[in-house]
């Protein structure tokens, strides 16, 4: 009974031993043949977004999460190339009159893919499936990447790409600017800091940490000027705007670190010996600060 036994477990940690021996010459073979794939598909004339986004989607559970990454970010890398064909695209005087119509009838952007006229339908849904979306600005639409694509890969990925692209996600879904004016709150301004910040810190050594720290020095800009059309400082009175101080002042009492903090930190303290009005001695310490972050967002040479 004892031999008997012996046998079995001997059997079983044999065929055990045998799948994971066949496993490691297996799976890395096609890992190989994925990325071979994808190499040859990126290779090709008139190569589509669709068609790597399909491709993307067929394989990504296939490979490591390094190999995913490589998978995801190539896709990303062809959507910026191709994103100026697209734009271009959208110049069509004809096709800007009929969107307009179709949104001035119907004030949203997702009425487009349900227009009543082909081409406008066409052209949207096309848009859509090459990981565009229809934005609006100024009086005229534009295709821009859709980073919410990108959520479907965030299992596959690791925990740097995933965090990477959910920020994009978040400034894909709603732009922080347009028409030269904030489309987000002040509290929702420094809030995106923070998150960008974190991951400059937590993920130092990311390949996209230079992305985010430009993204990041977007957000300094915002943060110690506002916009044109949505100034930090009334024009007229040079006054701190009344919202963005009560969202600053809470901001600071939160036990928050990092050169962003330190930043609003050492802001309002200046503001604060000027009686938080625009006066010579703020504009220096903020056209210093953003010159700072921008040189410190730029690569090594």
């Amino acid at each position: 009974m004892q031999k008997r036994s012996g046998f079995i477990v001997c059997l079983v940690i044999g065929l055990v031993l045998a799948f994971l021996l066949r496993q490691s010459l297996y799976l890395p073979a096609k890992e190989e043949k994925v990325m071979d794939g994808f190499k040859a598909l990126l290779a090709q004339e008139d190569l589509t977004v669709a068609q790597v986004i399909a491709y993307v989607d067929k394989h990504i559970k296939e490979v490591s999460p390094a190999k995913a990454g490589q998978l995801v970010l190539g896709l990303e890398q062809v959507q910026k190339e191709k994103l100026s064909a697209w734009q271009r695209l959208y110049e069509d005087n004809t096709l800007q009159q009929k969107m307009a119509e179709v949104y001035q009838r119907n004030w949203a952007l997702e009425d487009l893919t349900k227009a009543e006229d082909g081409t406008i339908r066409r052209v949207v849904e096309k848009t859509v499936a090459n990981g565009y979306k229809v934005e609006t600005a100024e009086g005229m639409f534009f295709p821009v990447i859709d980073y919410t694509l990108y959520r479907k890969y965030y299992k596959a990925l690791a925990a740097d790409l995933s965090a990477y692209f959910d920020l994009m996600a978040v400034e894909s879904e709603k732009a922080p600017v347009k028409d030269a004016a904030l489309m987000i709150s002040w509290e929702e301004v420094l809030e995106r800091a923070e998150r960008q910040k974190r991951f400059i810190e937590g993920y130092s050594s990311s390949t996209q940490v230079e992305l985010v720290r430009e993204l990041l020095a977007r957000y300094v800009a915002f943060a110690l000027f506002g916009c044109n059309n949505t100034p930090l400082f009334s024009y007229e009175t040079k006054e701190m705007d009344p919202e963005a101080k009560q969202a600053y002042l809470a901001y600071v009492t939160e036990e928050t670190t990092g050169e962003f903090s330190q930043l609003i930190k050492d802001y309002l303290q200046v503001l604060n010996a000027y009686d938080y009005r625009l006066t010579a001695e703020v504009d220096a310490f903020r056209q210093q600060a953003v010159q700072a972050w921008k040189k410190s967002a730029q690569p090594p040479k």
